[in-house]
């Protein structure tokens, strides 16, 4: 029996090619199983402030204004780069302190390198028997 190198040199290839397709068939869903995520479940923050009309609250991740037609919440994340927003009163704006993106009170963007609007929250007025405040839900 003579020993063919050109056969020897197509199994050896063929084999490292059925390993290697072996371990990406294996590490493929352990990778995307390493990047899933749930989505993230609404919490519900309670305000006790009282806010005239006309007014705001600022939160930590939301501000909340109380106008005629009733409550409305924004976040407080800037759409660009996740800079804390600023409520400037005299000018009626939101103003990120990092590139100056600046929107409206209903999260309306003005102008600035943030490229959409702010998201906006569903807020709740309490009544008498649970107590003054709003209900934010993020």
């Amino acid at each position: 029996m003579s020993d063919n190198p050109k056969r020897r040199s197509f199994l050896k290839a063929s084999w490292n090619w059925l390993r290697f397709g072996a371990i990406l068939s294996m590490t493929y869903p352990a990778l995307k199983f390493l990047h899933f995520s749930t989505p993230r479940q609404p919490v519900t923050i309670k305000v006790t402030k009282e806010i005239p009309v006309g007014g705001h609250a600022v939160e930590n991740d939301f501000i909340l204004f109380v106008g005629e037609g009733g409550p409305w919440a924004v976040s407080r994340l800037c759409t660009h780069l996740g800079c804390r927003l600023n409520f400037v009163a005299q000018e009626n704006i939101l103003l990120c302190p990092c590139h100056q993106s600046r929107f409206s009170p209903r999260g309306k963007l003005l102008n600035g390198p943030a490229k959409r609007d702010l998201p906006n929250y569903r807020v709740a007025q309490l009544g008498e028997a649970e107590g003054k405040g709003y209900l934010v839900t993020i």
